[in-house]
């Protein structure tokens, strides 16, 4: 079964969990908590609400919805399969553990199978070296719209199909774990503001996991913003990671991997780095250095496509001696634009990339091309714009790109 029609099966198999728990709800039960609530059973209304989160979980049964008003809930809480937990909104409903979080028990909210956890604020620890804000395990489900710190680990996802979208994950070790799971984690936040941290960790004990971590912001990166350490074959697109001192995007040994239209900016080591003998497959990427960055260096079975690499030491280079399939690429404005014997053919430039804005000192940073640049339909001809053109060189060609109007500036 190929990747796409996995994914589709994924996420009619969701669907189909979640119709069941719909059906399910038209006999299932609404229930409240607050803390202004009088704690009566069954916490049906406002007025009866329960005054504790498990509490008003210890009686409820699969299909049920809790909702939770404003407050700071002082607790751990373990959910039942098919919940619905939605809290009143990230500014005003908390679930704090740091004072109860320990290195036995170290999650804040231990999520269980075809569950919802949506709108709450939720502080882990006072520890770094421990503490899980959600931890997930044999599950399917949907984490959005929360805000997590104060962890070791914003979200554990291990053994699952969660889809994680839309959370903001701020002072912690590590933002999203990912281990043996095909989730899909999307459009979230997440600002490292903790040394010795990676925004996005993906790691297997085979190959035949295929998470996608798509559209992403990973800023004020101390170590790696998006690392796959061992196993899986990701799909890492369309994220924008600001570096602090380490790697934008790091890969270990795998089968394969699909690293397409991200931005890394200012890494101290490396944009997207493969040091062991991975098929990368990396297509329009747009990495802009500073003079110890070294840009995309990869392994002998990688291929390299439509990347923009500017204003680093090197450019694109490789491991080994064997070339990696290095094509319709720029790189431009580094101290050495190709290295370590990779020969460009004529399909790879050397040219300004003239896009919008690439000083994020006069502006914000803008990487759409100007209507007169190079990289106009230079990419491989084989690889399609959303427009059915050919492929532009940079982040916003290729299938995963954006059509738009090009300005003259």
């Amino acid at each position: 079964m190929n990747t796409r029609n996995k994914k589709y099966y994924q996420t009619l198999l969701l669907l189909l969990i979640f119709l069941t728990a719909y059906s399910l709800q038209l006999n299932a039960t609404i229930r409240y908590v607050s803390k202004t609530g009088n704690s009566t059973l069954p916490y049906t209304s406002w007025e009866t609400a329960a005054d504790s989160i498990q509490k008003c979980i210890n009686i409820c049964v699969f299909g049920d919805t809790i909702y939770v008003a404003n407050g700071v809930y002082q607790e751990q809480v373990v959910m039942i399969d098919g919940l619905s937990l939605i809290g009143a909104g990230t500014d005003s409903c908390w679930i704090d553990s740091r004072q109860l979080i320990t290195m036995q028990n170290y999650k804040t909210i231990d999520m269980k199978d075809s569950c919802l956890v949506k709108g709450f604020y939720i502080l882990s620890t006072n520890n770094f070296d421990y503490g899980y804000g959600i931890y997930t395990e044999e599950l399917t489900g949907v984490i959005t719209e929360n805000k997590f710190s104060n962890a070791n680990t914003g979200i554990i996802l291990r053994y699952t199909d969660v889809q994680v979208y839309e959370n903001y994950i701020f002072n912690v070790r590590r933002g999203i774990s990912l281990v043996n799971s095909n989730s899909i984690v999307r459009k979230n936040l997440i600002i490292m503001n903790v040394e010795g941290v990676q925004g996005i960790r993906v790691e297997a004990f085979t190959n035949n996991y295929t998470p996608v971590i798509d559209s992403n912001e990973i800023l004020n990166v101390y170590d790696k913003g998006i690392y796959k350490f061992f196993g899986t074959r990701p799909t890492i697109k369309n994220n924008y990671i600001q570096v602090k001192y380490s790697t934008g995007i790091e890969l270990q040994e795998s089968d394969s991997a699909k690293v397409l239209n991200n931005v890394i900016v200012n890494p101290g080591y490396y944009g997207i780095n493969n040091p062991t003998y991975l098929n990368l497959i990396a297509e329009n990427n747009y990495i802009i250095g500073k003079p110890s960055l070294n840009g995309i260096i990869v392994g002998p079975n990688s291929i390299i496509k439509n990347n923009v690499v500017t204003n680093a030491n090197i450019g694109i280079g490789k491991y080994g001696t064997v070339n990696p399939v290095v094509q319709f690429n720029n790189s431009w404005n580094n101290t050495t634009n190709y290295e370590n014997g990779i020969n460009p053919d004529t399909t790879n430039l050397s040219v300004n990339p003239m896009i919008v804005n690439d000083d994020s000192t006069q502006g914000k940073l803008d990487i759409h091309l100007q209507k007169y640049s190079p990289l106009i339909d230079a990419g491989d001809p084989n690889i399609l714009d959303k427009d059915s053109s050919r492929s532009d060189i940079g982040l916003y060609g290729g299938p995963f790109g954006e059509s738009y109007i090009y300005v003259d500036l």
